[in-house]
């Protein structure tokens, strides 16, 4: 899967949490909000399964069920879930969605995987092993400020900003802000490191008092079937129903809501691929993976102006 010399891929972030754990030992957080559940969630080879009631009404969701069908349905906003009992491929929007463990119905509950869950919310879900909390962001997230954080933003600083940063010269704020005006805002937390007098030290003092934030705008675009399954980039493997994306430039791992201006709609994306290629097609600044491409509304124009919108904290 070759895109301008380079292997595309979209792989979504997934979270994976040790069998080890119980399942009612873990937190789950909702844009910051503590998730609870009324029943436990499980534990199926090796996923956490969640109460599918329980956790989309915590998001303010309308949560339904067809006996006849056994299937169980969640509409928020313009979204709607639609999850078989025992499916590996529920639907958002009319779209499968391909999922390793199917929707289970215990003690009179549907339970369905958690990062499905939050997939199809088109947000993305971290785990964090050592306090054993799982947080959720949403792509109706606040996105200048995910976590609430009181850090500065290195993109916006002035000088007197980042002089309120303990052990902060003015000669090294003053060069950390002349090299933003010359090479650009700054896209990873490493770039900081090319500021000839941030020192190690400055570079670990930087890490806990900033953040990155950006926007940039331009041309989307999508792809799918052709790629699905071929290796990427990064060497992994491309799968077309996971909510992904390729840039020209931003680190892998890197998280990103982009908004299809035609519609208005959102979705997060993983960013862990390079693309589209540059050469041929310079006004583009985002690939999409054709399951986010759907739910944003993008897919039937195959291009579209889409702005991006980037959170990054160390």
């Amino acid at each position: 899967m070759k895109k301008c010399g380079s292997i595309l891929m979209l792989f979504l972030l997934m979270l994976s949490i040790p069998a080890t754990v119980a399942a009612s030992e873990i937190a789950i957080l909702v844009d910051g909000e503590n998730l609870e559940f009324e029943y436990s969630p499980l534990m199926e080879k090796g996923r956490m399964l969640v109460p599918m009631r329980d956790f989309f009404t915590a998001v303010d969701a309308e949560v339904t069920w067809d006996n006849n069908t056994r299937t169980a349905f969640a509409v928020v906003d313009d979204l709607q879930v639609s999850i078989p009992i025992g499916s590996d491929l529920p639907t958002v929007n009319g779209v499968p969605i391909a999922i390793d463990v199917p929707a289970i119905f215990k003690a009179n509950r549907t339970y369905i995987p958690l990062r499905f869950a939050a997939e199809a919310l088109g947000g993305d879900v971290n785990y964090n092993p050592a306090t054993g909390t799982a947080n959720i962001k949403t792509a109706g997230a606040p996105v200048t400020d995910t976590t609430e954080s009181n850090k500065i933003n290195i993109n916006a600083a002035r000088l007197d900003d980042l002089l309120k940063i303990d052990g902060m010269g003015e000669a090294v704020a003053a060069e950390i802000i002349a090299y933003r005006d010359t090479s650009g805002l700054y896209k990873s937390f490493a770039e900081i490191k090319n500021v000839p007098s941030v020192t190690n030290a400055m570079f670990d003092v930087l890490t806990e008092n900033v953040r990155i934030v950006f926007s940039e705008a331009g041309t989307g675009s999508w792809y799918g079937p052709r790629f699905h399954g071929n290796r990427t980039y990064f060497g992994e493997i491309f799968d077309m129903n996971l909510h992904t994306a390729a840039h020209p430039t931003l680190p892998l791992d890197t998280m990103v809501k982009v908004t299809y201006l035609k519609t208005g709609l959102s979705v997060w994306v993983r960013v862990n691929d390079r693309g589209p290629c540059q050469v041929r097609h310079p006004e583009r600044i985002i690939d999409l993976s054709i399951s986010a491409s759907d739910l944003i509304g993008l897919t039937p124009h195959g291009l579209g102006k889409v702005k991006l919108e980037i959170v990054k904290e160390r």
